[in-house]
Order: structure tokens, then sequence, then C-alpha cells
């Protein structure tokens, strides 16, 4: 949806923050208790600078207004309204529509994550404030769709991007994340959804789009035999949605898609500067190219998908 893609920009906007360089990594990086979001207290400095709240803040609304003006502008928002009501929308993209909402809200927290940081802010508040930041950014676009003639409020689209916001935060002090990640992926395979759609935006065409949740059979590992096993090999399970869904017409019955997939855990490959850890950090939601099966509804080969050739 177009809020998806809203929240999009104000995340990548969020994320243009100056970083720290960290302190060395430890020597014991190959350890499976090692924690990659682990910071020492002394990384970044914890009192508040006015100016650089003033700095987060001027990016913010940069962001926000330039996602008004790159999506909102185009849609519904200058024309027509109704009255405010809710539509929780279940038949849409076979709710695979609430994964994209998931993935905008951890772009959000990782974005506002970085701002509220750098700031001075301490980690535990930065998580926080930037899972709040993230659940009222959708807050405020979803109520805006409840005066719409096509749209309204919705409270799952909601509740997913909040869950997102505060995965970031998850992810750092729930210890199952350290041995599972959530990924994203994305490749044109099929035109359904832009020979049926006026605007056009890929953050709506789902059924290019899988979903994924990356193990680390390494950290699971004993000791005496992660020698003997690669880092950065993960084991990917994937969800997606066949083009039917976009098809008025379709001769069969629009369903969901199962996969298993190789993947790669970039955070195995412990980079020195924060701002580097940080770049892997986010570049580790996107699921590369890799071998993969397709296990339901029927059996598929893939040598690199989402690349299906």
């Amino acid at each position: 949806m177009q809020k998806i893609v809203a929240v999009l920009v104000i995340a990548l906007v969020c994320l243009a923050q100056p970083l720290f360089a960290a302190p060395g990594d430890p020597l014991t990086w190959r350890d499976s208790t090692w924690d990659y979001r682990s910071e020492d207290s002394t990384d970044i400095a914890t009192q508040v600078s006015v100016p650089k709240v003033a700095g987060v803040a001027s990016l913010t609304l940069i962001a926000y207004g330039a996602a008004y003006w790159l999506v909102f502008k185009k849609g519904w928002w200058d024309d027509e309204r109704s009255h405010f009501h809710f539509e929780n929308d279940f038949d849409y993209a076979l709710n695979l529509d609430k994964f994209g909402h998931f993935a905008a809200g951890v772009m959000l927290g990782e974005g506002f994550y970085e701002g509220y940081r750098w700031a001075g802010t301490s980690e535990f508040q930065a998580y926080l404030f930037a899972g709040l930041s993230a659940m009222m950014t959708h807050v405020a676009i979803d109520v805006k769709d409840g005066y719409s003639p096509e749209w309204g409020f919705s409270v799952f689209d909601v509740l997913s991007g909040t869950l997102g916001g505060f995965y970031p935060m998850a992810e750092r002090y729930v210890p199952v994340f350290k041995y599972v990640d959530l990924k994203w992926s994305y490749w044109i395979n099929t035109k359904a959804y832009y020979r049926q759609s006026d605007t056009g935006i890929f953050t709506d065409d789902y059924c290019n789009q899988t979903f994924w949740a990356s193990f680390k059979p390494y950290r699971l590992l004993p000791a005496s035999a992660r020698a003997y096993y690669p880092s950065w090999l993960a084991i990917a399970a994937g969800l997606s949605i066949d083009e039917g869904v976009f098809i008025k017409h379709y001769e069969g019955t629009p369903h969901r898609e199962v996969y298993i997939a190789l993947d790669y855990d970039l955070e195995a490959f412990r980079p020195q500067s924060r701002m580097a850890r940080t770049l892997i950090k986010s570049l580790n939601y996107f699921k590369l190219p890799a071998p993969a099966i397709q296990v339901y509804p029927e059996f598929h080969w893939y040598l690199l998908y989402p690349i299906k050739f």
C-alpha cells in the first residue's frame, strides 16, 4: 500500500544519521553466545545533545514531508473524504500485506533508533523511543486513512507496523533472536500486479515478494562442531503468494507459496566500526539470491531465488 512506501521513505531519511566508531571487536567473535547488537557502554555518549535532538526532529519532518509529496499527495489525501471508519482488509493479498507493514515498521524502528542513539539517549531508551515512534507514525497514517472513501483505519495494519517497530529491540534483548533473523526479498518474475494497478508501487507487488525466517545453525551447534560449519551459512523458510491474487479472472485458486532456501548471515563477517556494523545490520534484513525449493503447494527448484529461471 502507499502508506508502506511512506514509512519506507521516512525510515530511509531517519537512517541518515552520523554514526560513531566502535571499539575493537572481541577476539571471541565465533562464540555463539556473542550478541551482534551488544554495545560497550562507552561506545556512545549517553548525554542528550539538544542540537542533535533538533537535527533528528528536522530530518524526521523532512521525511514526513517527502512521504507526503512523493506518495500521499498522489493518492486520495488531496481528494474527497468520507466519515471516519475502520476497515480490516483480511482478504487483501492473502494477508501478506501485514508482513509488509511489519517490514516497514522494522525500517522505521532501525532509523529512529540510530537517530535517538546519536542524539545521546541510552541504548534501551533509543530502542523504546524508536518503537513508540514507529507506532505513532503508523497510527497517524491510518487515522488519515480512516477518512478515505476506499480504505479505512486498520487496527491490524497498525499492530503489524508497531510490532515491526519494536522488533529491533527484541533482537537486542530477547535471546531467541540470536538464532533467527527476519528478512525480505523481491524480484519481478510476473507483471500481474502492474497490469491491474493504477499506481504501480512495488510495495504492493506481493506476488513478487517473499518474507523469510532465517535460522542460524552455527549458533545452535556445540562448540566442538562449530569448526566444521560455516558461520555465515543459514537456512531460511519463506512465504509468498502466486500471481492469481492480482488476476481478476484467474482459472485456478490464488494460494500461498512456501519456500526453503540457503541464506547468508552477513553478521558473521564482523565489521570493525560502528558505521560498518550498522550497514551490515541493515543489509542483513534483505534475503540475497540463493538456491531454494518451493515445497508448497507444489515442488520447484530454483538456483538463485527470488530470481526464477
